[in-house]
């Protein structure tokens, strides 16, 4: 089958640039069950892991699509809800990992934050083996008056593998919702990800760090609606392209009618390592709204000659000072994890998926 119009743009360019949209063919057997998901968490927890879902006010349409894909096809599901002032001192990590018994995974998580609570959820992605895998997934999340939920998402997925993945969060008065993106494997990469800061001075935002190889096809479409007055929130995009590795970056800033005094901002740095790498980025900031702040930034360039030069001066290989640069551009992402033991894993990946670039 064939998933077709996901990750469009709220405002179409030319067609002939082909970044209104994406489409993704999907071979795998979805049928297939997943035996898998690992969770660790921290008491008191609600969990269930069957639930009827709860519907999402102001979703996009092809986001909607994209969840209801998920919905029909799921081999795995869960709903975590962390009660009223509760306050987990630790993540709550699911670890899922695709290999030649499982290699389809369709996961739909919800996770529901109540008044005054807070938490950090981490979902890792892995592939075991050499079989082709397929993921696909969504995940809802809410953070009532004056919770604060932070999602992480770590896609370390291999070279041969797709993954389709959406994200949706609804952030209440005084709450904060906010989601980091790592995006370090996958042959075909579709993410897409709306954070709608819903109540009076929500805070919330958007942040991704990727890294295509030779011959990886990336979509990506993240969006920030402010909505309610005082809001603050931002997409900050940090990304390197290696080979002939193909990105198209979709980054749009809505400020809706009653978002008085709302403030937001986007930006994306992108490291081009070769020659052939074919980077695409739309910034969009719409306004409906007179008392706001916006402000959106993109920039494209290749790794500073001078600092290369300097590094190769101190005894690194031109690859080992290539990588220590790219390294340090994801640095303030990687500084958001929330362990130093995952923060050290996810530098760990990012050595060696620019060595397998290399």
């Amino acid at each position: 089958m064939t998933l077709t119009q996901i990750n469009q743009i709220q405002i179409p360019t030319w067609r002939w640039l082909s970044m209104n949209e994406t489409s993704v063919k999907i071979d795998a057997n979805l049928n297939l069950a997943y035996h898998g998901g690992e969770l660790t968490a921290a008491e008191p927890l609600i969990q269930r892991h069957f639930f009827a879902s709860t519907e999402i006010p102001n979703l996009p349409a092809d986001l909607e699509r994209l969840r209801s894909f998920v919905t029909t096809h799921q081999n795995w599901a869960l709903s975590l809800t962390i009660g009223r002032g509760v306050r987990c001192d630790t993540p709550i990590v699911l670890d899922f990992v695709l290999d030649e018994e499982s290699p389809v995974l369709i996961d739909h998580l919800e996770i529901h934050g109540e008044a005054d609570s807070q938490a950090t959820v981490v979902v890792r992605y892995r592939r075991r083996g050499q079989t082709a895998c397929f993921h696909g997934g969504f995940a809802a999340v809410w953070a009532e008056e004056g919770a604060v939920v932070r999602l992480i998402k770590i896609q370390e997925l291999g070279d041969s593998d797709t993954h389709v993945d959406g994200t949706a969060i609804t952030v209440g008065e005084r709450g904060d919702g906010s989601v980091l993106f790592c995006e370090l494997g996958g042959a075909q990469v579709v993410g897409s990800a709306n954070i709608s800061l819903a109540g009076e001075e929500s805070r919330g935002g958007i942040d991704g760090m990727y890294l295509a190889r030779d011959g990886c096809i990336q979509d990506f479409d993240y969006r920030l609606e402010l909505r309610g007055r005082g809001g603050e929130g931002r997409i900050i995009c940090r990304g390197a392209l290696a080979g002939a590795a193909s990105k198209t970056m979709k980054s749009t800033l809505d400020f809706i009618r009653g978002a008085d005094g709302a403030k937001g901002r986007e930006e994306e740095t992108v490291l081009a390592l070769s020659d052939r790498a074919i980077n695409r980025s739309i910034p969009l900031l719409l306004c409906g709204e007179d008392n706001v702040e916006g402000a959106h930034a993109t920039s494209t360039g290749r790794l500073d000659p001078l600092k290369l030069h300097y590094l190769m001066s101190r005894g690194l290989s031109r690859q080992e000072a290539m990588r220590v640069m790219v390294e340090a551009s994801f640095t303030p992402l990687v500084d958001l994890l929330p362990t130093i033991d995952l923060r050290g894993e996810v530098r760990q990946r990012i050595r060696e998926a620019f060595d397998d670039a290399h």
